[in-house]
């Protein structure tokens, strides 16, 4: 009787501690001052287009000062007539340098989409001292992480208050644009301010805890987590108030474009599944690739949202799905009993189905090239034969995609 009751007594404790932590994350609708002081740190004409260097102060205040800072990348076009239509572009994980970013944003810019590239908690010049951009994201820290993604949705409120003010914009048309990490809290930001226009969710994802538990960036992460007790499930009821599967509904989905990769393993397909069902029924790009394959069709890609924006802006809706053909690259290495274990690239030739369960890839490795034909495992194994003009060998090939 004894054992239950201590039982129960820690059940419960469990139970109201994960409570008191949930009470105290703060509401991502909560109203915010509208009206806060910014500064222009710098101005640079560049060719077709002003870059300026904007900063204001974020509406939350972390334990960092040098957190509590939101820079942006502010791009106009020079030549427009009236307001412009505005994105404002939430940057990938870790990242010192936004070049992926300004290369998306060079895209819209000149071709008169105006572009405001905010820096995320924990980035750049955002970083705490003695850490590593991004770092923190990825530190094991729940109570982190959760006041950083709302952090993050305050920040995105700010910036689209300040832009309202600004001559140059058109309050009506600020779409939202994320990649990868920018792209999951810009699910969680779309599904609470009702004032974007547009959005565009690149390589992102929904059931944060899941990706935490399943990603191959969060290793580290994951150990701390255990240690501390996390399951799964524990996990997903404290990230539950900025989960975007419970923020968003197919009302957010009809002006949304989800752009995934088939074979993601940093955020897992399937979580971008997940984002695609709670959406409803978004526009959606599949890319037959791993989380970086996208890099191959950069210029396309870019066209591709730049296109959509442009006919959101117009007051289109678009409705058929853009293709974009882009190579399936496995890295990895093979073994097989004739030819032993070799380091080995293969593109894919041919595949049964979009996951390929089954599949045919030509090979190169340090003693010459096959095709390898196999079933795809687990853990990036697939299991087949490697074929080469004078004979085929049963074979092992492990791999990621690109």
């Amino acid at each position: 009787m004894k054992l239950l009751r201590w039982c129960w007594s820690w059940a419960w404790a469990v139970m109201m501690g994960w409570a008191w932590a949930a009470e105290q994350v703060p509401d991502l609708r909560a109203p915010l001052d509208p009206v806060f002081p910014s500064r222009l740190l710098s101005r640079i004409e560049r060719e077709g287009y002003l870059e300026y260097k904007v900063e204001f102060p974020s509406a939350f205040d972390s334990p960092y000062p040098e957190n509590n800072r939101v820079q942006a990348w502010w791009l106009v076009p020079v030549q427009r007539s009236g307001r412009v239509p505005t994105v404002v572009l939430l940057h990938s994980l870790g990242i010192r340098r936004p070049e992926l970013e300004m290369a998306l944003g060079r895209e819209l810019v000149r071709n008169g989409i105006a572009v405001f590239l905010m820096t995320l908690p924990y980035h750049m010049a955002r970083t705490p001292a003695g850490q590593d951009s991004g770092s923190a994201i990825l530190s094991g820290d729940v109570n982190l992480l959760r006041a950083a993604a709302v952090q993050a949705v305050w920040d995105v409120r700010r910036a689209f208050d300040w832009l309202r003010r600004q001559p140059e914009t058109d309050p009506e048309r600020i779409a939202l644009v994320g990649i990868s990490l920018g792209a999951i809290l810009g699910a969680t930001a779309l599904g609470v301010e009702p004032r974007i226009h547009s959005a565009v969710l690149i390589l992102g994802g929904a059931d944060l805890a899941h990706v935490l538990w399943h990603s191959v960036l969060t290793l580290g992460a994951r150990a701390r987590l255990r240690r501390d007790g996390y399951t799964l499930a524990r996990l997903r009821a404290e990230l539950a108030s900025i989960e975007p599967l419970n923020l968003l509904t197919p009302e957010h989905g009809a002006k949304t474009f989800v752009i995934g990769a088939r074979f993601d393993i940093v955020v897992p397909a399937e979580d971008t599944e997940k984002l695609i069902r709670a959406l409803g029924r978004p526009k959606v790009l599949w890319l037959s690739t791993g989380h970086f394959g996208g890099g191959l069709v950069q210029r396309p890609l870019f066209r591709v949202v730049r296109q959509y924006l442009q006919a959101r802006f117009a007051g289109e809706n678009p409705t058929n799905a853009p293709e974009i053909w882009v190579p399936t690259l496995r890295i990895g290495a093979i073994y097989s009993a004739g030819r032993d274990f070799r380091l080995a690239l293969g593109t894919d030739f041919w595949r049964s189905d979009k996951n390929s369960t089954l599949f045919v890839s030509g090979v190169l490795t340090p003693r010459g090239a096959s095709l390898f034909a196999g079933v795809r495992l687990r853990l990036g194994f697939s299991a087949g034969a490697e074929i080469t003009p004078k004979r085929t060998y049963g074979a092992v090939f492990w791999h990621f995609v690109l």
